[in-house]
Formats: structure tokens, C-alpha cells, sequence
């Protein structure tokens, strides 16, 4: 099942700005958002190699597909998921 992982902090306000926007683009693409606090789960930072959050990493299963740090707008991570998703199926 391929899903969304937001890789955050509970205290990072780029994280909590990015949610609307990836809890949308997780609608629209009809795949799972799962969040996961670094500060709660740290071994997530070397599971997914997180240098910075918010870390997205876009998964099937164990395997990551993509992954991308930093805030970005709802637009933008739209346009990246659809393109990672279009690669995905081509392989």
C-alpha cells in the first residue's frame, strides 16, 4: 500500500503548516497519510535518513518511492507526488 509519512517535530511550525496541504494532496491521490514525531519516535530519523524536518517520504510498503524535506505549498507537493506516482508505475 503505497502511503504518505510526514516526518515532524510537534514543536516545528513548518510542519504544522505543511498538514492542511498534505493531508489534501493524500485525499486527492486517494493514499495514506501517516505522521510520524521524531521527538516520540526517534529511531524514524535514521529509518527514513531525516536530516531535516518536515521530512515527506512517499513509501510502498518498507520501500521509499521519494522523499522530500522542507515546507512546501500545496501545489508543489501535489505536482511531486503525481510525478513520483506516474515513475512508480512505469518500473
Amino acid at each position: 500500500m503505497i502511503k504518505l509519512i510526514e516526518i515532524s517535530g510537534d514543536s516545528c511550525a513548518s510542519c504544522h503548516a505543511l498538514l492542511p496541504g498534505l493531508n489534501a494532496v493524500a485525499n486527492e491521490n486517494g493514499i495514506a497519510l501517516e505522521r510520524i514525531d521524531i521527538e516520540t519516535s526517534p529511531e524514524a530519523i535514521e529509518k527514513y535518513g531525516v536530516e531535516r524536518i518536515p521530512t515527506i517520504v512517499l513509501a510502498d510498503g518498507k520501500k521509499i518511492i521519494a522523499k522530500c524535506s522542507g515546507f512546501q505549498p500545496e501545489e508543489i507537493l501535489s505536482l511531486w507526488v503525481e510525478a513520483k506516482l506516474e515513475e512508480y508505475s512505469k518500473n
